[in-house]
């Protein structure tokens, strides 16, 4: 994308942004669709742009937004929001992986652990097994740290051949 095209996209996230705030002021709009409108407005810019600085907060501010708007349902809105940020955070790799071909592995790490605070917390059983089994997860760890050093990629990967 050329240089000119890029200053655009800042322009335009400040003009939706103030359409929304000014639209708030005369409608009632919840705060989870405040932020799943905001979370939109980045996603856009990363679909303008594919840069992955827009993707993250465009992410997260949507996955915040859809867990306050199903909070309000019969479910509980701390389970709710817990899985809406996790899955946000999971939505991070995921895209990444899709559109780049790559992504980094650090969106896993927090969306992992709040999908699963938000499933302990709705689950009693669950709750248990995330009390009693956490060191369970540090095993899978380590082992998948020692599966990385017997099984290096032959080809295309960093090992060598």
């Amino acid at each position: 994308m050329n240089a000119n095209r890029r200053r655009l996209v800042p322009g335009l996230i400040l003009i939706a942004l103030g359409v929304v705030l000014l639209l708030m002021q005369y409608f009632e709009f919840g705060p989870g669709l405040i932020l799943l409108l905001l979370g939109f407005i980045f996603l856009v810019g990363y679909a303008a742009t594919r840069s992955y600085g827009l993707l993250i907060p465009g992410c997260i501010l949507a996955g915040l937004g859809i867990g306050l708007i199903f909070g309000r349902s019969p479910l509980r809105e701390d389970v709710m929001v817990s899985l809406g940020l996790g899955l946000g955070f999971i939505t991070i790799f995921v895209v990444q992986l899709i559109v780049a071909g790559r992504s980094h592995w650090w969106p896993l790490v927090p969306g992992g652990l709040l999908v699963l605070a938000g499933i302990a917390e709705s689950v009693p059983q669950a709750q248990v097994l995330v009390e009693k089994g956490w060191p369970l997860i540090l095993i899978l760890i380590g082992l998948a740290i020692l599966a990385g050093q017997f099984w290096k990629p032959r080809f295309g990967g960093r090992g060598n051949v």
